[in-house]
């Protein structure tokens, strides 16, 4: 049984979602205002989350934002919402959607979707779990870094996520294509850029120069690798 926390103000959407998803075995918790859905999930433990973007109070968006800021990495959320500009949608994966769904909902789709991020979940093993590489540790509850010398690193969810491929496959070349894929859920050379600017702050925020070394080295229009040196 999952628990879905619903942000949705439209009560006959809540109702049917919420309904499909008891239907299948789960529990459904809703609420119609960001404020309100962030003070109730600061306290209460949800597995899933479907963000509706237009709400009174805080928008979908910046929920998801605070949620990424806030609550363990591995939590799958969904945006689903009447917007469909591109932008809108390229928008809400950049700020940590695992997918973006349109309304008007299709309940096989939904269900669809939201087991396919568990599955995802299944298959990397305990993403909560910390682990030591090359004398860092992280813990991934926290979306904390350990560095060597007793200093202690905290990072944005993704740049969190991007270092955790990095140090659990130290010395391995890893494609762009894979970093997109594991990282926003599909492989697409339009996170290009965004990968190369995490790439930059992880440099940066745990201290990745040769001087200390350790480093990440670009390999030309195909990947990244973090090496001892």
């Amino acid at each position: 049984m999952m628990i879905v926390a619903i942000l949705e103000d439209c009560p006959l959407q809540t109702a049917s979602v919420v309904k499909l998803l008891e239907q299948y075995g789960h529990q459904a918790v809703a609420c119609a205002d960001g404020d309100q859905f962030v003070a109730q999930f600061r306290q209460q433990r949800c597995d899933a989350m479907l963000l509706d973007w237009e709400v009174p109070g805080r928008n979908g968006v910046e929920v998801l934002k605070w949620a990424r800021a806030k609550l363990p990495s591995a939590l799958p959320i969904l945006m689903v919402t009447q917007r469909d500009d591109e932008e809108d949608i390229v928008l809400a994966l950049e700020h940590g959607a695992d997918d973006y769904l349109q309304k008007p909902i299709r309940e096989r789709e939904l269900l669809a979707r939201l087991n396919a991020q568990f599955r995802k979940q299944q298959r990397l093993g305990n993403p909560e779990a910390s682990f030591e590489a090359g004398g860092y540790t992280f813990h991934p509850e926290a979306r904390s870094v350990s560095l060597p010398g007793g200093k202690a690193a905290t990072l944005p969810a993704r740049e969190f996520a991007l270092a955790t491929l990095l140090f659990r496959n130290l010395g391995r070349i890893l494609t762009k294509d894979f970093l997109s894929q594991r990282i926003w859920g599909q492989a697409d050379r339009k996170y290009d850029a965004s990968l190369a600017t995490y790439v930059s702050n992880l440099r940066s925020a745990l201290g990745l120069r040769p001087r200390n070394g350790m480093v990440i080295s670009t390999v030309y229009n195909y990947g990244y690798r973090l090496e001892r040196v």
